[in-house]
């Protein structure tokens, strides 16, 4: 059983987000996965195996599966055109606990085809502003989308200043929080930061998913369609957004970092 690391969102090594990536025969064990994934130690580990019309894909943290997951996906749709499974010019189509997903090839990046999930405007939950690190009034608004809480900081400077309390942040109900500014740094027109420590990541470098939220949201906030995002983590990486109705479209680069080859005692070990 072999599995190659990916870093997505990222046009050179050790940027953007690494996602390990496995291509079975066909369907592992839950456990077996979630052992699989905990190993990796990474935010996602995908596990995809041929299905009529298309691929299964399932996405695991080293804690929990997902609903959703942008990176990962990449990094998936990226490891079957390097590996020769598809060509090219041949669409990457997944069936996933989120429905369909489309990925397409566009010279040197990826285009995802995602669900759109506005947030709603919401009271601050208990616990979001103490485990954020934030001074009373920091809050330009609250939000809720369908997996995660998306607060809008003043600044990009608050953005990339926050330094969380996650043992108090696991407290708060969800995936996780978004935390977004506009953007200064020209060529960028917001930057975010997202931490899902009670989803066993504490600050997740790039998140596909979290801009399903955020393209919707700065597009009512801008009156526009199409961004130009930065995720301001320590490792950083560019995601172009653009708002089709009910569908957000992602796009990202990827580089394969590594490879890795689990031994025959590993990869049949028995589980209970």
């Amino acid at each position: 059983m072999k599995l190659e690391v990916i870093d997505a969102f990222a046009d050179r090594p050790f940027a953007g987000n690494p996602a390990a990536v496995c291509v079975t025969s066909g369907p592992l064990e839950d456990m077996r996965m979630r052992r699989i994934a905990r190993e990796m130690s990474l935010s996602e580990t995908a596990f995809l195996h041929a299905v009529p019309g298309g691929f299964s894909l399932r996405w695991f943290t080293p804690l929990v599966e997902v609903a959703l997951c942008g990176h990962a996906t990449l990094a998936a749709a990226h490891a079957l055109w390097t590996g020769g499974v598809l060509r090219a010019d041949e669409t990457a189509r997944f069936q996933t606990l989120s429905g369909e997903l489309v990925a397409r090839k566009e010279g040197d990046w990826i285009e995802l085809d995602f669900p759109a999930l506005p947030a709603e405007a919401v009271l601050e939950p208990a616990g979001l502003v103490d485990g954020l690190g934030l001074v009373g009034g920091s809050v330009v608004a609250a939000a809720r989308s369908t997996h995660d809480f998306l607060v809008e900081l003043a600044d990009e400077a608050a953005v990339r200043g926050l330094r969380p309390d996650f043992g108090r942040l696991a407290a708060v109900p969800g995936r996780g929080v978004i935390v977004t500014a506009q953007a200064e740094t020209p060529g960028f027109d917001f930057v975010s930061r997202f931490f899902a420590p009670n989803a066993g990541v504490n600050e997740d470098p790039v998140t596909g998913s979290a801009h399903c939220a955020l393209g919707p949201y700065w597009q009512a906030r801008l009156g526009r369609s199409e961004f130009t995002a930065y995720q301001a983590s320590e490792r950083g990486g560019v995601v172009k957004v653009a708002v089709r109705g009910e569908r957000v479209l992602l796009k990202g680069q990827a580089v394969t970092v590594s490879r890795v080859e689990l031994t025959a005692a590993a990869a049949s070990f028995p589980l209970g």
